[in-house]
Protein backbone atom coordinates (compact mmCIF):
# COMPACT_ATOMS: atom_id res chain seq x y z
CA UNK A 1 0.00 0.00 0.00
CA UNK A 2 1.49 3.64 -1.00
CA UNK A 3 2.18 6.11 1.83
CA UNK A 4 -0.75 8.16 0.43
CA UNK A 5 -3.44 5.24 0.49
CA UNK A 6 -1.89 4.45 4.09
CA UNK A 7 -2.72 8.20 4.64
CA UNK A 8 -6.42 7.79 4.05
CA UNK A 9 -7.08 4.71 5.94
CA UNK A 10 -5.65 6.37 8.91
CA UNK A 11 -8.06 9.68 8.41
CA UNK A 12 -10.70 7.63 7.64
CA UNK A 13 -10.18 5.43 10.63
CA UNK A 14 -10.32 8.46 12.87
CA UNK A 15 -13.19 10.13 11.03
CA UNK A 16 -15.89 6.73 11.93
CA UNK A 17 -13.87 7.33 15.79
CA UNK A 18 -15.57 10.61 15.45
CA UNK A 19 -18.89 10.07 14.10
CA UNK A 20 -20.34 8.54 16.94
CA UNK A 21 -19.95 11.49 19.27
CA UNK A 22 -18.49 12.00 22.39
CA UNK A 23 -16.68 15.70 23.30
CA UNK A 24 -14.22 16.84 20.70
CA UNK A 25 -12.12 20.00 20.61
CA UNK A 26 -12.21 21.43 17.20
CA UNK A 27 -15.99 22.76 16.72
CA UNK A 28 -17.20 25.05 13.65
CA UNK A 29 -19.36 27.76 15.79
CA UNK A 30 -20.01 30.32 12.72
CA UNK A 31 -20.63 27.31 10.57
CA UNK A 32 -18.91 26.45 7.69
CA UNK A 33 -17.63 29.61 5.88
CA UNK A 34 -17.12 30.11 1.84
CA UNK A 35 -13.87 28.05 0.51
CA UNK A 36 -11.38 29.60 -1.61
CA UNK A 37 -11.04 32.10 -3.75
CA UNK A 38 -9.16 30.04 -6.37
CA UNK A 39 -8.33 26.02 -6.88
CA UNK A 40 -4.75 27.21 -5.56
CA UNK A 41 -6.04 29.23 -2.72
CA UNK A 42 -7.49 26.34 -1.59
CA UNK A 43 -4.92 24.26 -1.60
CA UNK A 44 -2.37 26.50 0.08
CA UNK A 45 -4.96 27.16 2.77
CA UNK A 46 -5.02 23.61 3.18
CA UNK A 47 -1.27 23.17 3.45
CA UNK A 48 -0.79 26.31 5.36
CA UNK A 49 -4.12 24.56 8.13
CA UNK A 50 -2.38 21.28 8.22
CA UNK A 51 1.28 22.48 8.71
CA UNK A 52 0.17 24.90 12.04
CA UNK A 53 -2.05 21.89 13.02
CA UNK A 54 -5.07 23.95 12.70
CA UNK A 55 -7.70 20.78 11.60
CA UNK A 56 -10.77 23.12 11.80
CA UNK A 57 -9.90 24.98 9.38
CA UNK A 58 -8.72 22.11 7.29
CA UNK A 59 -11.76 20.68 7.60
CA UNK A 60 -13.57 23.71 5.90
CA UNK A 61 -11.46 22.83 3.14
CA UNK A 62 -13.53 19.75 2.71
CA UNK A 63 -16.54 19.60 -0.39
CA UNK A 64 -18.95 19.58 2.57
CA UNK A 65 -20.96 16.28 3.15
CA UNK A 66 -17.57 14.07 1.27
CA UNK A 67 -16.03 13.26 4.66
CA UNK A 68 -19.33 12.04 6.02
CA UNK A 69 -19.70 9.65 2.92
CA UNK A 70 -15.85 8.44 3.28
CA UNK A 71 -16.43 6.99 6.39
CA UNK A 72 -18.75 4.16 5.31
CA UNK A 73 -15.13 2.79 3.97
CA UNK A 74 -14.49 2.04 7.47
CA UNK A 75 -17.73 0.91 8.31
CA UNK A 76 -19.25 3.77 10.20
CA UNK A 77 -22.74 3.31 10.95
CA UNK A 78 -25.00 4.45 8.77
CA UNK A 79 -26.91 6.35 11.68
CA UNK A 80 -24.26 8.61 11.84
CA UNK A 81 -23.10 8.99 8.83
CA UNK A 82 -26.69 10.25 7.92
CA UNK A 83 -26.51 12.41 11.06
CA UNK A 84 -24.02 14.03 9.91
CA UNK A 85 -25.29 14.48 6.34
CA UNK A 86 -27.86 16.05 7.42
CA UNK A 87 -26.15 18.49 10.38
CA UNK A 88 -22.73 19.10 8.58
CA UNK A 89 -19.66 16.62 8.59
CA UNK A 90 -17.73 19.44 10.08
CA UNK A 91 -15.83 17.17 12.51
CA UNK A 92 -15.77 14.61 10.40
CA UNK A 93 -13.44 16.53 7.91
CA UNK A 94 -11.63 17.58 10.60
CA UNK A 95 -10.98 14.17 12.02
CA UNK A 96 -10.05 13.35 8.14
CA UNK A 97 -7.45 15.65 7.52
CA UNK A 98 -5.53 15.49 11.16
CA UNK A 99 -5.43 11.58 10.05
CA UNK A 100 -4.12 12.37 7.00
CA UNK A 101 -1.21 14.72 8.51
CA UNK A 102 -0.24 11.82 10.42
CA UNK A 103 0.08 9.26 7.92
CA UNK A 104 0.92 11.57 4.92
CA UNK A 105 4.57 12.36 5.79
CA UNK A 106 5.80 14.99 4.20
CA UNK A 107 3.08 15.35 1.28
CA UNK A 108 1.38 18.53 3.23
CA UNK A 109 4.14 19.27 5.24
CA UNK A 110 7.15 22.26 5.25
CA UNK A 111 7.52 24.21 2.33
CA UNK A 112 4.79 23.03 -0.69
CA UNK A 113 4.83 24.43 -3.80
CA UNK A 114 1.82 24.54 -5.84
CA UNK A 115 0.79 25.21 -9.38
CA UNK A 116 -2.65 24.90 -11.21
CA UNK A 117 -3.13 22.15 -13.44
CA UNK A 118 -5.52 20.89 -16.33
CA UNK A 119 -9.33 21.32 -15.52
CA UNK A 120 -11.56 18.43 -16.21
CA UNK A 121 -15.30 18.95 -17.12
CA UNK A 122 -17.11 15.87 -15.94
CA UNK A 123 -20.94 15.75 -16.55
CA UNK A 124 -22.04 19.34 -15.27
CA UNK A 125 -18.88 19.53 -12.81
CA UNK A 126 -15.80 21.39 -13.02
CA UNK A 127 -12.56 20.02 -11.53
CA UNK A 128 -9.11 22.08 -11.38
CA UNK A 129 -6.03 19.62 -11.14
CA UNK A 130 -3.65 21.57 -8.60
CA UNK A 131 -0.40 20.30 -8.34
CA UNK A 132 1.87 20.37 -5.49
CA UNK A 133 5.59 20.09 -4.82
CA UNK A 134 6.36 18.67 -1.42
CA UNK A 135 10.15 18.95 0.00
CA UNK A 136 10.42 15.58 -0.56
CA UNK A 137 10.25 16.16 -4.82
CA UNK A 138 7.57 13.94 -5.33
CA UNK A 139 5.02 15.99 -7.44
CA UNK A 140 1.38 15.04 -6.17
CA UNK A 141 -2.00 16.39 -6.95
CA UNK A 142 -5.03 17.29 -5.69
CA UNK A 143 -8.30 18.17 -7.40
CA UNK A 144 -10.94 21.00 -6.55
CA UNK A 145 -14.01 22.23 -7.43
CA UNK A 146 -16.55 24.52 -6.22
CA UNK A 147 -18.71 24.73 -3.41
CA UNK A 148 -19.31 27.76 -2.00
CA UNK A 149 -16.29 28.67 -2.71
CA UNK A 150 -13.12 26.23 -4.27
CA UNK A 151 -12.86 23.23 -2.04
CA UNK A 152 -11.03 19.12 -2.35
CA UNK A 153 -12.79 17.55 -3.43
CA UNK A 154 -12.08 14.17 -1.26
CA UNK A 155 -13.56 11.54 -4.04
CA UNK A 156 -11.81 12.76 -7.01
CA UNK A 157 -8.33 12.91 -4.97
CA UNK A 158 -8.70 9.86 -3.21
CA UNK A 159 -11.19 8.12 -4.61
CA UNK A 160 -8.57 5.14 -5.93
CA UNK A 161 -7.93 4.42 -2.21
CA UNK A 162 -11.83 4.41 -1.02
CA UNK A 163 -13.73 2.93 -3.64
CA UNK A 164 -12.91 -0.81 -2.70
CA UNK A 165 -14.07 -0.38 0.64
CA UNK A 166 -17.07 1.74 -0.16
CA UNK A 167 -18.91 -1.22 -2.66
CA UNK A 168 -19.76 -3.39 0.12
CA UNK A 169 -21.49 -0.77 2.47
CA UNK A 170 -23.50 0.54 -0.70
CA UNK A 171 -24.84 -2.80 -1.46
CA UNK A 172 -25.98 -2.99 2.12
CA UNK A 173 -27.66 0.12 2.05
CA UNK A 174 -29.32 -0.93 -1.15
CA UNK A 175 -30.99 -3.23 0.98
CA UNK A 176 -32.04 -1.37 3.42
CA UNK A 177 -35.08 0.18 3.50
CA UNK A 178 -34.84 3.13 5.78
CA UNK A 179 -34.83 7.24 5.78
CA UNK A 180 -30.73 7.10 6.51
CA UNK A 181 -30.47 4.68 3.86
CA UNK A 182 -32.38 6.53 1.23
CA UNK A 183 -30.61 9.83 2.41
CA UNK A 184 -27.00 8.38 1.78
CA UNK A 185 -27.94 6.79 -1.63
CA UNK A 186 -29.56 10.29 -2.50
CA UNK A 187 -25.24 11.90 -1.33
CA UNK A 188 -24.02 8.98 -2.96
CA UNK A 189 -25.27 9.38 -6.39
CA UNK A 190 -23.91 13.06 -6.20
CA UNK A 191 -20.07 11.43 -6.48
CA UNK A 192 -20.55 9.95 -9.92
CA UNK A 193 -18.66 13.07 -11.60
CA UNK A 194 -16.04 12.95 -9.25
CA UNK A 195 -15.73 8.96 -9.37
CA UNK A 196 -15.26 9.35 -12.88
CA UNK A 197 -12.33 11.87 -12.22
CA UNK A 198 -10.72 9.88 -10.10
CA UNK A 199 -10.76 6.72 -12.27
CA UNK A 200 -9.36 9.30 -15.63
CA UNK A 201 -6.44 10.60 -13.82
CA UNK A 202 -2.99 9.44 -14.88
CA UNK A 203 -1.47 8.06 -11.56
CA UNK A 204 -4.90 5.61 -11.14
CA UNK A 205 -3.96 2.14 -11.80
CA UNK A 206 -6.07 -0.19 -14.10
CA UNK A 207 -7.53 -2.00 -10.56
CA UNK A 208 -8.25 1.21 -8.94
CA UNK A 209 -10.10 2.30 -11.89
CA UNK A 210 -12.17 -0.85 -12.08
CA UNK A 211 -12.84 -0.56 -8.74
CA UNK A 212 -14.29 2.95 -9.03
CA UNK A 213 -15.97 2.01 -12.01
CA UNK A 214 -17.49 -0.86 -10.09
CA UNK A 215 -18.47 1.44 -7.41
CA UNK A 216 -20.00 3.64 -10.03
CA UNK A 217 -22.35 0.81 -11.15
CA UNK A 218 -23.62 0.22 -7.48
CA UNK A 219 -24.15 3.46 -6.82
CA UNK A 220 -26.42 4.15 -9.99
CA UNK A 221 -28.72 0.66 -9.57
CA UNK A 222 -30.67 3.08 -7.59
CA UNK A 223 -30.62 6.26 -10.40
Amino acid sequence: MSPRRSAVWVALALAVGSCGGGETEDTFPEGLGSGAETSVGAVEQLVDAVNAADFTSAGRMAVPGQAALAALAEGAPFGDVADALETGDGQVAVNFWSGFAQGAGSFLAGDVGTSEGDVIQQEDVEFHVVSLQPADGETRSLIVREADGYRVDIFASFGSGLADKMIGPVERLLTTQTDDARLILAELQRLVPSLLVAASLPGTTPEASQQLLALIEVITRVG
